[in-house]
């Protein structure tokens, strides 16, 4: 009975480690191609999705760009908590920055990702448009919202901003790989 035991622990070993090892290099190979290795690594590590034996390079993107929504939701949400506390025109314009970027610019961004089956085609597959959204849709509006609180005034949601930011040069890294 031992033996059949440490036989059955062997071959569980021999199938399943050379897989988890694909996805560990699959990760580790997409990572290299973005400019925040680490931040890429633990942002898809700690999705269990990322280590699924179907996953590949575009479900990667996938993961990283719902990482982007949660960055960009938890600042959407500090940003509303200040307005409810004081109406200010630069906290207006970043609430504004960012519910356009959860409310619609991410949901077409995964969109452009994600293929969908369609009467047997698919359609909206665009990884190249996926790359110009997640720059001029995400990366700019956070930069505004960064720089709109004019010279000497520093925004409240800085590392809010630098976290959404990092978040979405790792996903449009990714998604220029797709392309």
């Amino acid at each position: 009975m031992k033996i059949v035991s440490l036989l059955t622990i062997f071959i569980i070993q021999i199938v399943f480690l050379p897989i988890s090892h694909c996805r560990a290099d699959l990760i580790d190979q997409t990572c290299k191609q973005t400019p925040n290795y680490n931040l890429c690594v633990s942002s898809l590590k700690s999705n269990p999705r990322s280590s699924a034996t179907d996953t590949d390079v575009k479900g990667l993107a996938i993961i990283t760009v719902e990482v982007l929504k949660s960055k960009a939701n938890d600042t959407l949400n500090k940003i509303w908590a200040q307005l409810l506390r004081h109406e200010d025109p630069a906290v207006r314009n970043c609430y504004d920055h960012y519910g356009y970027m959860v409310g619609a610019f991410i949901a077409d961004i995964y969109g452009d990702i994600n293929s969908r089956g369609v009467g047997g085609n698919f359609e909206r597959y665009n990884p190249a448009q996926a790359e110009r959204r997640l720059h001029d849709d995400v990366i700019r509006r956070v930069d505004h919202c960064r720089h709109g609180f004019g010279k000497g005034r520093r925004s409240p949601f800085g590392k809010e901003n630098k976290a959404t930011r990092e978040a979405a040069v790792v996903a449009a890294a990714i998604v220029r790989i797709l392309i």
